[in-house]
Order: structure tokens, then sequence, then C-alpha cells
């Protein structure tokens, strides 16, 4: 019976057993949609990434990627995991110390890939498209009964709605931490408006230079709670440039996000907004990684 390798990484950490775990499958040209949906099934983390040679003659490579129950246009957390693995195995050319460049074909169109591997950890950098935010249209009191919190826990602000996911301002770190939301009602709130996934943050953060704590829910795509969403960190960087809480540097906005605390799996994201006046243009989210586990699976026959 053939087999396939793979490795499970936890992205978004240095410390194994925190940030988001991801299967990676490092070739996987030779799999079928059924295999590769079955393997992130067998899985069952929230992503598994499969690496293919580019069909685009600008990229270098190509990835997709599966919950347990779909296929999803972009994944933050298991590109950084994938970009670890090849670099830990020296694959693409990233064979020793140094900054290396890929142009990756995704789902969402082809996007830059920064590596920056050294002798103990490599960084990797996603870049991401700026894609329009429809603010308001969400009533408070049903926000509140979705999140099972009280509407004084609720940031007077209108609920923002951006690349099929709703982001929603709550006051207190303790609120988030200890929210325990009503996961039926909110997939009937995500499916009834054809929307992907919710994101719950504050600006309380546990670490004294994070800007942003958050946490992701995405009940009908297989992910009650997602530990570390990278995508999400993206939006949340206009967001929050909008409402004027980052500082600009010669044209960015650096600052760090926080996830998965609230799941024992601490993860940190870095985050790299470029701004031209008031007009967010690009945004980088980037990360560590540890590999977990590898070996190998047994496919369908």
């Amino acid at each position: 019976m053939d087999k396939i390798r793979i490795k499970i990484v936890d992205a978004f950490t240095r410390k194994p057993r925190s940030g988001n775990p991801a299967g990676v499958v490092l070739d996987a040209v030779n799999l079928s949609d059924q295999q590769m949906q079955s393997i992130a099934c067998e899985l069952n983390l929230s992503e598994t990434a499969f690496i293919l040679p580019p069909t685009k003659q600008d990229a270098d490579c190509r990835i997709r990627w599966f919950t347990p129950v779909t296929e999803v246009q972009l994944c933050g957390h298991a590109t950084i995991a994938s970009f670890h693995a090849l670099a830990e195995e020296n694959k693409m050319g990233i064979d020793k110390p140094g900054e290396y460049r890929f142009r990756l074909e995704t789902a969402s169109g082809i996007l830059p890939v920064e590596v920056i591997k050294k002798p103990e950890d490599t960084l990797i950098r996603l870049g991401m498209k700026i894609k329009p935010i429809e603010t308001g249209g969400q009533p408070k009191v049903e926000m509140v009964r979705i999140l099972n919190i009280t509407p004084g826990e609720y940031e007077n602000k209108m609920a923002d709605i951006c690349d099929g996911n709703i982001y929603i301002r709550v006051k207190r770190y303790h609120t988030l931490f200890n929210m325990k939301p009503n996961i039926v009602t909110m997939s009937y709130f995500l499916q009834t408006r054809n929307l992907q996934g919710m994101c719950v943050y504050t600006t309380e953060t546990v670490d004294r230079d994070s800007k942003v704590h958050c946490r992701f829910f995405a009940p009908t795509q297989g992910i009650n709670e997602d530990p570390v969403t990278g995508s999400a960190h993206g939006p949340l960087a206009v967001i929050l440039f909008k409402l004027g809480l980052l500082n600009v540097e010669e044209g960015m906005c650096r600052f760090q996000g926080e996830q998965g605390d609230t799941l024992g799996r601490c993860g940190r994201v870095s985050v790299e907004l470029e701004v031209v006046g008031d007009n967010p243009i690009f945004v980088k989210i980037g990360g560590y990684a540890v590999t977990v586990l590898e070996g190998d699976m047994l496919l369908d026959s």
C-alpha cells in the first residue's frame, strides 16, 4: 500500500505544543483532491497544507489547504508551517542561512513569501492583499447572544466584514478569555449570511508590546475555534489602522498580535502594514514554527 510523508508543525511559536498545529505534505503532486481531503480529515487539524508544483509561470510553488471538511483559499499558519518544513528539509534552495523570496501560487492569487533562515530558527513572512472592509449591519443584541456576553462587555462599534469573515470588538481581555460562544447559533448566523468565520478581538493584551488579542471561530468550516489565525491578522491590521490605534513610522505600521492563550496554545503573529497617506496598501504576517511530529501515512487504495 502506498504511503505519504507528513509533518506536523506548530506555527507562530518557537515552543512545541503551542501556537497552531498544521499538517504539511511536502510532495503532494500525485495526490487526488479526494486523497487530500481524506488526509486532512484523518489528521483532524484546523488545516493541512499540500505543496505542489506551480501551474502559473510566475510562481515558484503552489499550496492548497484543507480543513477536516473542506478546501480553503488561504491559510496563514499552514503557510508558515509549510515554508518552515521546506527550510528544514533544505528544499526550494533554502539550504543555508540567508534571506529567500518566493512567489506562492494560491487560490487567492500569487502572494510573496520571505524566508529568513538562521542557524537557530527560521522566520517566515507571508504577504497578503488588502481586501475591502464593510462596516455595520449586524445588530448588537444578536452579537451579544451569539458570543454569550453581556451588552456592557461589547465595544460600541459596528462589526466589520472582510473577505468572508466578521470582526467583532469587545472591551476587555477578561471577557475574551472567559467567553463561551453559542457555537450552534454562531453556525446558523454564519451560514445564513454566507460568512466563513468570526474573529472576536480586544486591544487589551497579555504582552505589553502587543496591540491586539483575538479568538477566531469557523464552525461551518469544521473549526469550532482556531488556535492562531494568521490570515485574520491582515484585515485586523487594517481595522486597527482605521481606528487610529497603530503608529505609523516611515509608511509602516508594525505590531504583534496575540492568539491561542485561551486554548493553552500561546501564539504570536508579527504584522507589518504598509500605508500611503490614509490608505493601507499591503500587509505581511509572519512568525516562527517548530516541527513536532513526522512520519508516513497510508494512502487509500
